[in-house]
């Protein structure tokens, strides 16, 4: 098992307590979405994930492990891209079962080992993006709160996303997770923040359940063969639902923070055509890696650096 390096200073000050805090100030500004939501702070505590490592090329992106149709790793072959594929027009985003809150559990229990729902848990990613048609550094810090609100019915954890371009806050999201018994993570709401020049511009989205036609979905299932269709993740009424599926699975994966088997390479994008990004799922860290594909807006870039239980 990969002992994990010891935080850097950066990451090592960062305040779980001021972090929570700013968890609690977007979960009240979301709360006007939702008369039947709940929450509550502190809920139980998680059990321990486990870490796997494995041994492949440290250089990573070697074609036959990013797509099998194509020798670039940043594109996808068109046949590729549409198989499978849901039309635009389509207005039902479907899922692997039933959205039924009585098949919810508490997500502290942790189960899933591509999601981590463990408060405390820390990632740090970092690589590149585009900002005004130029590639700078991007690093996005996720954090798992715990906070627990319930959600039509449906008790969710926080995870808090900080994105910086440049050294500068550039967004700050929230997450609402939740998990069911057969240990699919799912998606049920969402917040973000958009920041220029280290200040705050406008909200992206904010959107809980299935209130004014939101898609909620699954944002990691349990289970994920070659042969798993296309699943909903889920998203707000003013976007095209985004949407999943298997590209390789059992692969092996090296990023700067260790080396991986199992790794599941999932494609991501919105319901009409799906190629936005690979993202690569180890267990217990969850994405270690993601790669722009040709709708990607802005190409994000990133692997893990670090990972704090």
């Amino acid at each position: 098992m990969m002992t994990p390096p010891q935080p850097d200073n950066h990451t090592g000050s960062r305040s779980l307590l001021a972090l929570l805090a700013a968890v609690v100030l977007l979960a009240t500004a979301c709360s006007r979405d939702s008369a039947n939501d709940q929450t509550v702070v502190g809920q139980g505590n998680a059990a321990d994930d486990g870490t796997v490592a494995g041994a492949t090329d440290p250089d990573t992106t070697d074609p036959d492990t990013t797509n099998s149709d194509t020798t670039n790793p940043d594109t996808t072959n068109p046949d590729t891209t549409k198989a499978g594929a849901t039309t635009a027009d389509e207005k039902d985003c479907k899922t692997t079962g039933e959205f039924d809150p009585a098949n919810f559990v508490n997500p502290t229990q942790d189960t899933n080992p591509y999601q981590p729902l463990k408060a405390g848990i820390q990632w740090v990613r970092g690589g590149s993006t585009l900002v005004g048609g130029r590639e700078v550094p991007h690093q996005v810090i996720s954090t798992m709160s715990d906070v627990i609100r319930v959600i039509e019915g449906v008790p969710t954890v926080a995870m808090l996303d900080e994105s910086t371009d440049s050294g500068e806050v550039a967004q700050i999201g929230l997450d609402y997770l939740a998990l069911d018994k057969d240990g699919n993570v799912w998606l049920l709401g969402g917040y973000t923040e958009e920041y220029e020049g280290g200040q705050y511009t406008n909200t992206e989205d904010h959107w809980l359940g299935t209130v004014g036609g939101s898609s909620v979905g699954i944002l990691a299932p349990a289970e994920v063969t070659s042969d798993t269709a296309q699943w909903c993740i889920g998203g707000s009424e003013e976007d095209a639902p985004t949407v999943g599926k298997p590209v390789k699975i059992g692969i092996s994966e090296c990023v700067e923070f260790g080396c991986y088997e199992n790794v599941r390479l999932i494609q991501e994008g919105e319901i009409g055509a799906p190629d936005n990004e690979h993202k690569y799922y180890a267990q217990g860290i969850g994405v270690i890696r993601n790669i722009p594909l040709n709708a990607s807006l802005h190409k994000d870039r990133f692997e893990l650096m670090n990972f704090v239980q």
